[in-house]
Formats: structure tokens, sequence, C-alpha cells
């Protein structure tokens, strides 16, 4: 499972002097605003979208691709090092709805 952050796509959109960029077209699962996503690496969060918390292990960069170039804009590939999201293994079951999420960032497993 992979997490973006959209504030990401904006800025990237702002150097590349692009439109909107689809947050689908960079093929991540989630897209979260208010995130500083790609700190999380190594971290344990939750978000909860109303049915209850799902649980994640960031493990490590989701690195983009070439291709981002070709379906976001020319450059976009380049402009997302360091910040095309993460790859997260689910630790807990549930159910995950577009729209507002509480998320919340396990400080504690940080350390662990």
């Amino acid at each position: 499972m992979t997490v973006i952050a959209a504030e990401s796509l904006d800025a990237v959109a702002a150097e590349l002097g692009a439109g909107p960029l689809d947050p689908a077209l960079t093929r991540r699962t989630i897209v979260l605003r208010g995130a500083e996503v790609d700190t999380l690496v190594g971290s344990e969060f939750t978000l909860d979208s109303g049915d209850g918390p799902v649980r994640f292990r960031a493990t490590r960069a989701a690195n983009p691709c070439r291709w981002m170039d070709v379906v976001l804009a020319p450059g976009a590939f380049r402009a997302l090092r360091r910040r095309g999201g993460i790859r997260c293994t689910p630790l807990t079951d549930g159910v995950l709805r577009r729209g507002p999420v509480t998320f919340t960032v396990d400080r504690a497993a940080e350390t662990a």
C-alpha cells in the first residue's frame, strides 16, 4: 500500500507550470492533505475515516518512476524525488472511505 501527500503534487504542479495533477495517476493508494508523509518512514500511524482506526507501518520511500513524466507532466519524475510518498504495511484490518480522516502518528513506536 502507498501513501502520498497532496501538497507534494501541488508543489510539483507549481514547479513545472502544470495544471492540477490527478493524484490517481501517481498510482498511490491513499492521498493525504496536511500530513508530512515523506517523513514517516519507520513510523506507525493510524487513519480513521469513521469506520474505526486502521493502523499502518511506513516501511520505505515510494520512489517515482519515469512514467510520471508521461502521465503527470514532463519533469514530474525528477520533481517527485524525495516526495513521492511512502510504502506501508497494514497492521490491522479495517475500512477507509474517501473524505476526511483522522490521522495520528504513534511516536512511541518510532523509538521501540
